[in-house]
């Protein structure tokens, strides 16, 4: 009887578990496409699917596939799960879907930030798509159909909507400044990031970016520069995330000096940027012992010889 009821007790408390992990799951999975409006101000509407436009409200959650439009003089801020984060200028409409990895730009300007080991984002506009991953950059997409990227840390990928085959990689400090009705993208430019993070509304006007130090790290370093100033024209892009390790520029890699079979480190010790010159070797001087003269012998003369 007592066993009974433990098995019946048993498999109660098993049931209960199996129900239990089939719902967090899916708890959680809902919220990750979920993002907290973390910054409001001024003239901020939401505009959900088949639903009229309304005010949002600070701290509110909103769903995937929810357009968010600023006004004039407004801005606003969604964070997600993850910690993306997605800044909104003046006058900018913008929507979101895949927890915030597929960004649709039909004007205005956005900062976006993707944690790195996170996954990768697109941003589109109706002339450019951007692919990145682990990145903060700022699109901005002019009603006159002006794009301009600025890449802020990471590297990104630009494309041209109507010629996917016309991209470029953009890196860190970098921007590319396209013109209305483009068929071809401009070379990659330099910009100033201090500049650019102390006088950028979507900077000045919000919290500090997590990716700050990153920010400040990434431009002082340059060590994913790209430096190939002219974009990629009528080929494929390459597989994978189109992100890489740029090439050096200018400069060759510096690199140690190798060891144990180098002939003029046959010692095999340890150097670091730079080669030591061997020196001669100098030839020992061999000592020589001085030769002994000999020493005469006596002769034994019999007497009656002379």
């Amino acid at each position: 009887m007592m066993a009974s009821r433990i098995r019946r007790r048993f498999s109660l408390i098993a049931l209960l578990f199996v129900c239990a992990l089939s719902f967090v799951p899916a708890f959680l999975f809902a919220a990750e496409k979920e993002a907290r409006v973390t910054v409001l101000v001024h003239d901020v509407k939401l505009m959900p699917e088949d639903e009229q436009a309304r005010p949002a409200t600070l701290n509110e959650t909103i769903q995937e596939n929810t357009a968010v439009r600023t006004g004039t003089n407004s801005r606003s801020e969604l964070t997600f799960v993850d910690l993306t984060i997605t800044r909104l200028g003046s006058n900018t409409i913008f929507s979101f879907n895949k927890a915030g990895r597929s960004v649709q730009l039909n004007g205005g300007a956005i900062l976006l930030r993707v944690p790195k080991d996170s996954g990768g984002a697109t941003m589109k506009t109706a002339a450019c798509s951007v692919a990145i991953a682990g990145t903060t950059v700022v699109l901005e997409a002019t009603r006159s159909g002006r794009n301009r990227l600025h890449v802020l840390e990471g590297v990104a990928r630009m494309a041209l909507t109507k010629a996917p085959n016309e991209w470029a990689r953009v890196g860190p400090g970098q921007m590319l400044d396209v013109p209305p009705g483009a068929t071809s993208l401009p070379a990659v430019q330099n910009f100033d990031v201090d500049r650019f993070m102390k006088t950028n509304p979507l900077i000045t006007d919000f919290p500090t970016l997590p990716s700050r130090d990153l920010i400040y790290a990434s431009a002082a370093n340059g060590s994913e520069r790209v430096y190939s100033s002219q974009p990629v024209s009528g080929g494929t892009p390459p597989p994978g995330p189109p992100f890489g390790r740029p090439p050096h520029h200018g400069r060759a890699p510096v690199t140690n000096t190798p060891t144990g079979n180098n002939p003029t480190n046959p010692n095999g010790t340890k150097e670091t940027g730079r080669t030591r010159v061997p020196r001669k070797p100098s030839t020992p001087i061999a000592k020589t012992k001085p030769t002994p003269s000999p020493t005469p012998r006596k002769r034994n003369v019999p007497p009656n010889q002379p």
